[in-house]
This record gives C-alpha cells, structure tokens and sequence, in this order.
C-alpha cells in the first residue's frame, strides 16, 4: 500500500513538473512573439523588455540573442550589443558576419553627434576610410555640424563618390564659410563632371583664399575650362608657396602636360612645403628622370620633404628606388626611417631586410614614431601581409590610443579576414576614438560579405 502511495505521489509530481515547464515555455513562447511584434514596429524599448524577461535557457538562443542584439543597436546602445553579439559569437562558434558588420558600424555612428569635436572626428574619418554608399547620409548630415573641421571631413567623404558628388546638400555646402569645406566642394564638383555646375564654381576664382581659388581652378579645368588650367598653370610658379604647392597638388592630380617641369623647378624651392609638394607629385610622375630627382629630396635637410621623397619612391614603382631606399633606412630622423620602411614594403622588399628597423621603431620612447610604423606596415605588400600583421598585432595594444588607431587601420589593408579577431577586439577598447576606428575598419573588411540584415 505504501509504495502504491509513493509511485502516485511520484506521478503527480511529475505531472505537476511538466506542467510547470509547460506553463514557462508558454509563457517564454508568448514574451518572444511579443519582443517580435514590438521590433517590427520599431517599439524597441518595449522589445527589449520582453527579451529580459526570458529565462535564461531561452534568452540563450542564437535567434533571440540575435534579436536582443538588433534591439540594442536601434536603441543606439553599442556597447550592450557587442556583449550579445560575444554571447551569439560563442554559442555559433562562428561570426554572423552580416550582424558583426551592423555592430561595427555603429561604433562609428553613435559618435557622429558626440558633444567632443576630436570624437566626431574620429567618427567622420572612420566613415570615410569605409568607403561605402551607406555613409552617405552621414556625411550630409555631417555638412550641418557646428565644427568646420568636421563639415570638411563630410565634404571630403561625399567627394570621395560619384553618389555624394551628386548630392544637392554637397553642392549647397559651396555656401559653406570654412575654407577647408568650400576646397573639397569645389574639387568634387569637378570630378562629377557636370557642366552645369560651372556657374556655381566661377565666383570661386575671386575668393580672398588662395585654396579656394585654386580649387575653383582646378575644376573648372576637369570641366574643360581653358581659364582655369591657365590659371592653375600660374598658381603653379606663384610667389605666394601655399598657392603654388596647391596648384602643384592640383596639376598633379590632373596630369597637367606641363606638370614635370613645374615639379623639377618647384624641387629647388627655398620653402620647403614647396619641395614637399614636389616631392610628393613625383611619385605618380611616370619617368625615369624623377627617380634622380626624388633621390636628392631623400636628402633634404627638412625630415617632412624626406618622407615625402620616400613616400613617392615607394609609388614609382622603380627598382631602382630599392637602393636609395636603403641608404635611407640609416636617416636619423625616426620618423623618416618608418616611411622609408613603407615605401620598401610597398615595392615589395622582403620582410626581413626592415624587420630589425621595424622592431626598434615599434619600441621607440615617442608614440608619433610608433604611430608612424604602424601606419607604414599596412603599406605591406601580400607576400609580406603576415609578417606585417604579426608586428601589427604588437601595436594594436600600444598603450597610447593614437598608435592603436594607426594600428587597426593598416590591418584593415594587411589582415583582411586574418584581421577580424583583432578589430573586432578593437571594438572593446576603452578609448572611444579607438573604437570608432576599428569599428570603420571592420565594417570595411566585412563590406564584401552578405549584406547586413535589418
């Protein structure tokens, strides 16, 4: 009679405990379909917290930490999406490479609108190293901030593209009071090539800034205006050394017939932002004589006109830069040695011949030198990717947040998908500038992947 008792004591609560798993798989079933319902219609909040109302075994899944993930990314909460995001990682064993792109980006979005302009800065140049149409309406609304600065990194953003070139809101910033603004406009224009804007560009020649005017130059010359190549060409022997290193850096970009003899004479200026710009055209000068020219820069007594020099020598293509190159490598200017370091990687010299300069800069006392070798690796050349990415790796935990930027944004050149751990780790840093950067990187290397789900 007993165990007769016992065995239906035994099923009842068993009953009763299935019951009550019943009645929470209903009760979680019923809190899912309503945390979907409120984020289809955009009641995110509401949504959210329907989904910490699960239990935790079913909070736990991939579709409802994907879900909860999406939620906190519409309520502008990046941080908190990138811990579920970690959660969704861990239990898939893999990225969802489409959500990942979504949390990168924010990273760089939540910052647009941040109350510091260094951060909106940050934010805009990340944006534009991304290279991709959905920055656009940032970038015009990024014409409206209260920095100028930052409305010429959104100007420079919308020229980059034949869609932001186009846009109404980038021509109206012609209006713009800022120099820097009013320059990338102007230069943008020019490359839409569209005839119709040249009434917009004229006034420009008249503008008390030598910039502007010669930007309104330049591209009125794209736009087949004799007058403004004509100017451009006078600019390009002025007086005045910031009106002729633009019309240098102007002509260059044109590939102004006359340009190599400007540039040889422009060499031999005293000033020497003027030989810097000459220095700097050369390397996208297509003849033997500017290698010999570029080798006498390489001296220069101004370290800037050196790694000018070195930079073009690595853009020429030319074997024979190799052994000025490497003279070089012995300049006593640290930060010369590391674009020297980038213009080798960047012909293609085997790893091992920087190997040993890389490592002392990577551990030099000044972070602008360490900075500047984190910057020259991503110039790195595919048979040398792994050895950059390796001393990269270094450098991404450099304790001074401007090397770790310069860090993410060569691996974003050198990593490609051997780089996500890394710039996803990136998106944990503490310095909002630094996560901004890696978010822009990653977003950049996950653009090739499935298109994010919205």
């Amino acid at each position: 009679m007993t165990i007769m008792i016992r065995w239906l004591w035994c099923g009842m609560s068993l009953a009763m405990g299935l019951c009550a798993l019943w009645v929470t798989a209903a009760a979680a079933s019923s809190e899912v379909k309503h945390a979907q319902a409120a984020y289809e219609s955009k009641q995110y909040q509401e949504a959210l917290e329907s989904l910490e109302r699960l239990p935790a075994e079913a909070a736990g899944s991939p579709d409802i930490l994907r879900l909860k993930t999406r939620t906190l990314l519409k309520l502008g909460r990046p941080k908190d999406a990138l811990k579920e995001y970690d959660q969704l990682e861990r239990r898939l064993g893999r990225d969802d490479t489409a959500l990942l792109r979504d949390v990168a980006f924010i990273f760089v979005t939540s910052l647009l609108h941040d109350m510091r302009e260094q951060m909106r800065g940050a934010a805009y140049t990340a944006l534009k190293e991304l290279d991709s149409p959905d920055a656009i309406p940032y970038f015009e609304d990024g014409l409206t901030d209260g920095s100028g600065l930052v409305r010429a990194l959104a100007a420079e953003g919308l020229a980059k593209s034949e869609r932001g070139r186009r846009s109404a809101r980038f021509k109206k910033a012609l209006d713009d009071e800022a120099v820097l603004v009013k320059e990338a406009v102007l230069k943008g224009m020019g490359k839409a090539g569209d005839a119709s804007a040249i009434p917009l560009i004229e006034p420009g020649l008249k503008h008390p800034e030598v910039r502007v005017r010669v930007a309104a130059a330049e591209a009125l010359c794209r736009l087949g205006r004799s007058d403004g190549c004509d100017l451009l060409t006078k600019s390009g022997t002025a007086l005045n050394p910031d009106e002729r290193s633009a019309a240098i850096r102007a002509m260059v970009d044109l590939r102004r017939p006359q340009v190599f003899e400007v540039l040889i004479e422009a060499s031999k200026h005293k000033q020497p932002s003027v030989r810097g710009a000459a220095a700097a055209g050369f390397g996208t000068i297509g003849k033997p004589e500017a290698i010999s020219t570029l080798s006498r820069l390489l001296t220069d007594p101004i370290p800037p006109v050196r790694i000018s020099a070195a930079v073009s020598l690595g853009h020429a293509r030319s074997k024979e830069a190799v052994p000025l190159l490497r003279t070089a490598m012995e300049d006593r200017d640290a930060s010369v040695k590391a674009f020297v370091v980038a213009a080798l990687l960047e012909l293609g010299e085997p790893y091992g011949a920087v190997s040993s300069t890389v490592l002392h800069l990577s551990n030099a006392q000044e972070p602008a030198v360490r900075a500047a070798i984190a910057r020259g690796l991503g110039h790195a050349t595919a048979k040398n990717d792994e050895a950059a990415r390796e001393a990269l790796m270094v450098l991404v935990q450099d304790t001074v947040p401007r090397v770790r930027i310069a860090a993410l944004k060569s691996l974003k050149n050198v990593g490609r998908a051997q780089a996500i751990p890394w710039l996803k780790q990136g998106l944990h840093d503490e310095d909002d500038a630094v996560r901004a950067t890696a978010g822009g990187a990653l977003a950049h290397v996950l653009r090739d992947f499935p298109r994010p789900s919205r």
